[in-house]
């Protein structure tokens, strides 16, 4: 059975239209989603050829798909020698970072509202909030980086699907608090933390309840950020979100942001669904979604061999087709059981043709015997019908 709080029906049955898999912004191209059933143009798969063969001539090929290569060259502007130490770089983290830590002390951080899922939007996108203010008041920055991720690996689990949902949007609150207001050196490394091991994952990131400084506290945070992820960045000094209600249904934020859903003052670990209202008032769902039954046959075209399946899909229709076939196999059978009385008669013609000369109906040999007569038919050359033969 689906789990209605991390991924249901109706993730599986958006399938991304061009201009939100891939898109063009002063002349910068951006993919948002690399994996599942989505294919690659010309241009990508040629770089991809030129990268792999950069990685051999360096004698390393990590066993990596060619959409996570994609990912990190999009990342790092195809730049090679900037994807290959990213490369490096994610692999070192990887072994750092798993198994995840998860104890007493992770477990208080995810509890605490720093950071927490609240709702998806209208493409089903995980919206994550984080609370600067409480994040700020974490002093340890290992238990927090620790603790991050293991929420965003459990958002990329149990919330997104290859090919289908891909990206997260971002509400920070920083609750009037400076983005300089966090030290430093450890704003760089959350910041270093986030870009380098989640690459092209976010949608949007709104920045609510900014300070009126917030302009020269931005101009020094630029300085750490991929040009990209500047440009999905968008600012408030009020505690709305504005944009987001563009691509949200207001059922899915808290009333503090503008939304209609009670706000969360405790239990922000783990996630629970918030509403099962997505879609705006504008949007034709049969736009966003496909049929159950175009589902399917994607899947019997093999288009969906690289995604997450939806086994409850799969055999409603299964199921169904079941049926059908079942019905129609029954109705078949009793066409064939019930005999045609014109077609025993051409049965009978067909025999008596075929076997004229040799089959002889008259009584070659009778025994005379106290109460019965025994008669024998001898067919000597016997041509069996086709019709016969099925029984």
């Amino acid at each position: 059975m689906i789990n209605r709080q991390t991924l249901f029906q109706e993730c599986y049955l958006l399938f991304p239209k061009q201009e939100d898999i891939c898109y063009i912004v002063d002349k910068i191209k951006v993919r948002k989603i690399f994996e599942g059933q989505v294919e690659f143009d010309q241009q990508e798969i040629e770089i991809l050829k030129q990268f792999e063969a950069y990685l051999i001539s360096k004698r390393f090929m990590p066993k990596w798909t060619e959409p996570q290569l994609l990912r990190m060259l999009y990342a790092t502007k195809f730049k090679f020698e900037k994807t290959y130490a990213a490369i490096q770089a994610y692999i070192q983290w990887r072994k750092q970072a798993f198994p995840l830590k998860e104890n007493q002390e992770t477990t208080k951080f995810l509890s605490s509202g720093s950071i927490y899922l609240h709702g998806r939007d209208n493409r089903f996108r995980p919206i994550i909030v984080v609370n600067a203010i409480k994040l700020a008041a974490q002093k340890n920055i290992d238990i927090t980086l620790d603790s991050m991720t293991i929420f965003l690996e459990h958002v990329l689990t149990n919330y997104m699907l290859p090919g289908q949902i891909e990206n997260w949007v971002v509400v920070m609150d920083l609750g009037g608090l400076g983005i300089t207001s966090l030290p430093r050196q450890q704003l760089q490394r959350v910041l270093d933390y986030l870009q380098n091991n989640y690459r092209s994952r976010m949608h949007k990131c709104y920045v609510i309840n900014c300070p009126s400084t917030i302009t020269f506290s931005w101009n020094i945070v630029k300085g750490f950020l991929e040009e990209i992820t500047v440009r999905k960045i968008s600012f408030e000094k009020s505690s709305i979100p504005t944009g987001l209600f563009e691509h949200c249904h207001k059922s899915q934020v808290e009333q503090k942001y503008g939304g209609i859903s009670k706000n969360i003052e405790n239990n922000f670990w783990p996630p629970c669904e918030i509403s099962q209202e997505y879609f705006l008032q504008t949007d034709k769902i049969t736009d966003i979604l496909i049929s159950k039954q175009q589902y399917n046959q994607l899947y019997q075209f093999g288009k969906l061999s690289k995604n997450r399946l939806c086994k409850e899909l799969l055999e409603d229709i299964r199921q169904s087709l079941q049926n059908t076939n079942t019905d129609q196999h029954l109705d078949k059978k009793l066409k064939e059981e019930v005999p045609d009385p014109e077609e025993e008669q051409q049965v009978i013609n067909d025999l008596i043709k075929n076997n004229q000369g040799y089959y002889k109906p008259r009584v070659e040999e009778s025994f005379e015997m106290p109460f019965c007569e025994t008669a024998i038919q001898i067919p000597l050359n016997f041509i069996a019908h086709k019709k016969m033969l099925k029984y």
